[in-house]
């Protein structure tokens, strides 16, 4: 069950998926990122970034995939904290989403976060982002579409990308199992899928390490992620 990544889509992929289910999803989501490791995996990388820059700029962060944005506003909470300047620019194709998203950032005090309902795929910014951060995205990806990503992304990201994802293991899929009496049926459904087409190291590795112009590094990050950052060698210019 475990030895290839699964092709099929998730059922929140739909068109046509129930709003509530939406919020379940979401809400399942969270506390994933919570409480097993995505919130800090953005935290560490957004630092490390934050320390690369030069002193006192505004890191300008790209999201992609965001959901409800649950993993951006709880980091720029942390970085208003420790005074790092960030700003994060959060783009999701999915209207619920969006919505959720929005509605979270109003109950929010005032982050740095612009929410951007569209495709990654057609998106064209103005000004290159620092840097871009996709968590629990680019599993949706076939490996093809994975390296298409990241080549636009190299035109409009100055430094690196962070791919925050799920690992695909037994271990992983057991400890999910527990979590899913509290959700519906359809969650549980697309959270044990999703671990299903995440990645195990040595492949994610195998499929980055063939990006031209790019230094890699992969690994296993503690609670069931994998952690790939790609750092780009040359200037994104957004032409």
């Amino acid at each position: 069950m475990l030895k290839k990544r699964a092709t099929e889509p998730e059922l929140m992929d739909a068109a046509g998926f129930d709003r509530d289910l939406a919020e379940e999803s979401f809400r399942f989501m969270a506390v994933v990122n919570r409480w097993f490791g995505g919130v800090r995996a953005v935290r560490r990388f957004v630092a490390a970034e934050a320390a690369r820059a030069p002193r006192g700029r505004r890191l300008r962060i790209l999201d992609v995939g965001s959901g409800s944005c649950d993993i951006p506003i709880a980091v720029c909470a942390w970085a208003r904290g420790r005074r790092i300047p960030v700003h994060f620019t959060c783009i999701e194709n999915s209207e619920h989403a969006v919505r959720i998203a929005r509605r979270g950032l109003r109950r929010s005090s005032d982050l740095p976060i612009t929410v951007i309902r569209g495709d990654i795929f057609c998106h064209r910014p103005e000004a290159p982002y620092d840097c871009a951060v996709g968590s629990m995205f680019f599993h949706h990806l076939a490996e093809s579409d994975i390296l298409r990503l990241i080549g636009r992304l190299r035109g409009f990201v100055r430094s690196s990308l962070l791919i925050n994802d799920l690992q695909r293991s037994l271990a992983n899929y057991a400890a999910c199992r527990l979590l899913l009496p509290a959700f519906p049926f359809e969650v549980g459904h697309d959270a044990l899928l999703s671990i299903r087409k995440g990645f195990r190291e040595a492949e994610l590795k195998d499929l980055l390490e063939g990006l031209q112009n790019a230094a890699v590094s992969v690994s296993s990050a503690p609670l069931f992620r994998i952690r790939a950052v790609v750092r780009f060698i040359g200037v994104a210019s957004c032409g």
